[in-house]
């Protein structure tokens, strides 16, 4: 109301929802694990602090990146690591900022592809980096896991998917152990995300109703089937744009939020999202 956030609440609309569960498992797994071994690839442009003076050293974002952030991160472990300075880029977990999460299908869509492009705008550049000693863990275990398990995941996906359904229509693989392998996944998958859900309520209570946690639990069982499986579609399609040179960063329409809400305050490296709330 007027400027101010008044009541902290889970969104309305389900695709944002869904990107909450998303985004709550990714960070608390995910960027708290690279953050604690000085390893983070990434500060989010919703809520980030940097050094003036080495972003200078840098020259700034570069201008033509489409994922600026995940860019001037990896620029800085490059050049730090270049000059043997010891440093840490680390992940604060408890400030919050406010921003705006795609609300249609067909922005969330653009997002994640300019995202896989941004990514693969990142990793192509910076390919010298990898298994050199001078870039220590960054070049021995950030950028392949880059490389594998987020650029080449959403096609190793597809592949599998396909491959199984191949061999499940040929006969040659077990339709019991199909269903019984198709239970695990999901199941286990699904379970992940109930953690990482519990665990942000049991440590930060962000959420004071208690539909709201219910909500976000409910959603845990539709973010791994079948939104994981349009999100690789959408990465797909954005490898694909990048390979046809379309490495155009799109901005997305406004929803209509008020101005003021967007900007948080605060130390931080990034925080949370929830309507989205943005980590």
């Amino acid at each position: 109301m007027n400027g101010a956030i008044t009541r902290v609440c889970l969104p309305r609309r389900p695709m944002e929802v869904l990107q909450v569960v998303e985004y709550l498992r990714a960070f608390f797994i995910g960027r708290e694990g690279w953050s604690s071994l000085n390893m983070l690839p990434i500060i989010s442009g919703a809520f980030g602090l940097f050094r003036r003076d080495l972003l200078l050293q840098l020259g700034g974002y570069r201008a033509k990146a489409i994922g600026e952030d995940m860019d001037l991160v990896v620029r800085m472990h490059r050049w730090l690591l270049d000059h043997r300075q010891d440093y840490k880029i680390g992940f604060v977990p408890e400030p919050t900022c406010w921003t705006q999460a795609p609300a249609t299908v067909s922005a969330l869509a653009r997002q994640r592809a300019r995202w896989q492009k941004g990514l693969l705008d990142v990793l192509w550049p910076n390919r010298d980096m990898l298994f050199r000693w001078r870039y220590r863990l960054i070049g021995w275990i950030v950028l392949p896991y880059l490389w594998i398990f987020e650029l080449i995941a959403p096609l190793i996906e597809a592949v599998g998917y396909s491959t199984i359904l191949i061999a499940a229509l040929a006969g040659a693989l077990s339709k019991s152990f199909l269903l019984q392998f198709a239970i695990f996944g999901y199941g286990f998958a699904t379970m992940i995300s109930i953690g990482s859900v519990v665990q942000e309520e049991v440590t930060y209570r962000r959420y004071n109703k208690w539909t709201d946690v219910a909500r976000l639990l409910l959603y845990c069982f539709l973010e791994h089937f079948p939104y994981r499986q349009v999100n690789m579609i959408w990465r797909l399609q954005g490898m694909w744009q990048y390979i046809l040179g379309n490495a155009i960063w799109e901005r997305d329409p406004e929803t209509g939020l008020v101005p003021s809400l967007l900007r948080g305050s605060g130390s931080a490296v990034e925080k949370a999202q929830s309507s989205g709330l943005k980590r």
